[in-house]
């Protein structure tokens, strides 16, 4: 099965996402800004969305609200810098799968995207809860 990945980042995050993906089967769709993602999101049916917390244009409450009909087929992870533990959990209650520290690490990124396509619907029926936000290496993988 090829995935489809919708990525609204940085080109620093881009670079580092790039890079951790560059051997896998994963179709990507990269955006810049929210209004990019909204056709971006049209024109696919993406299984991840991999978010930076801050747009240009917006945040990833935003495209969180733009998924919201649809979060039980996509897996959405934020990167947020600095991380907060407030971001976390809003970030949960509203359906993220997880939460990536930035800058985001290679190790980082693959960690959480293949912990996202195991648990995906398409693959299994199993639901992720995400990690707790408390101590050392919270929101990343070292």
């Amino acid at each position: 099965m090829r995935w489809r990945m919708l990525a609204i980042c940085s080109a620093e995050n881009r670079h580092v996402i790039q890079s951790a993906i560059v051997e896998w089967s994963l179709e990507v769709c990269w955006c810049l800004t929210l209004k990019d993602a909204r056709r971006g999101l049209r024109r696919g049916n993406h299984a991840l969305v991999l978010c930076e917390a801050e747009l240009p244009d917006g945040t990833y409450q935003d495209v969180m609200k733009l998924l919201q009909q649809k979060l039980d087929r996509i897996r959405v992870i934020v990167v947020s810098a600095p991380p907060s533990e407030h971001c976390y959990s809003q970030a949960m209650e509203m359906g993220a799968f997880d939460m990536i520290s930035g800058p985001c690490k290679r190790t980082d990124v693959q960690w959480i995207i293949m912990q996202a396509i195991q648990g995906h619907p398409a693959k299994t029926s199993s639901a992720r809860k995400g990690r707790s936000p408390r101590g050392p290496g919270a929101f990343a993988f070292a």
